[in-house]
């Protein structure tokens, strides 16, 4: 397991961070990336570890931080293998749709693959 998070305008993907299986790095240039793309951010969701469905004390620091540096109010979401919560204007809500990179982004977080496909890791070229 590592923590995922994806930055999203509307469906699309803005861009993917990759941390450890308790924590993704403080990055400046995540920052800088909010901040470049402020007015166009709808949503900034990453993934927890295990099946802790809420935002920890990191969470609410750092999205108390971003909103109040872009004075932009964006949707908050956490997600696990089996869940789904959001934050909007401070209220939470479990949620049951499933955008397209909801999968991915499990994937990418618990390392489990489709059913009925094999992932092989790709090497490398010597550099």
């Amino acid at each position: 397991m590592r923590e995922v998070c994806f930055i999203l305008v509307e469906d699309r993907i803005l861009r993917a961070y990759f941390g450890s299986p308790t924590r993704i790095p403080d990055l400046r240039e995540r920052w800088e990336t909010i901040w470049r793309h402020r007015d166009e951010i709808t949503e900034i969701a990453h993934s927890h570890p295990g099946e802790f469905l809420d935002f920890s004390g990191e969470d609410l620091t750092t999205m108390e931080a971003v909103e109040a540096g872009t004075g932009k109010a964006y949707v908050w979401s956490i997600i696990t293998k089996r869940g789904f919560l959001s934050r909007q204007n401070g209220r939470d809500q479990q949620r049951g749709d499933s955008p397209w990179w909801l999968e991915l982004l499990r994937r990418l977080s618990y390392g489990e693959p489709r059913p009925g496909r094999t992932t092989k890791l790709r090497k490398e070229k010597p550099r």
